[in-house]
């Protein structure tokens, strides 16, 4: 019965899991790429604020 549901699953699989490591691999680069894009804007937001700052100091 185990063996059955063991077989089961293991037919429902669509990628090999060598795909599987390499889908992971992707999807955490990819994430590692949206949290870089995140950060280098919120540093350009910091840059533009200052950068506002200095102009309404000024006047």
């Amino acid at each position: 019965m185990a063996a059955d549901k063991n077989l089961n699953i293991k037919s429902k699989k669509l990628l090999t899991e060598e795909q599987e490591e390499l889908l992971d691999l992707y999807v955490q680069r990819l994430d590692d790429y949206f949290e870089e894009m995140k950060a280098a804007d919120a540093v350009q937001v910091e840059i533009e604020t200052q950068h506002l700052k200095k102009i309404l100091h000024k006047q």
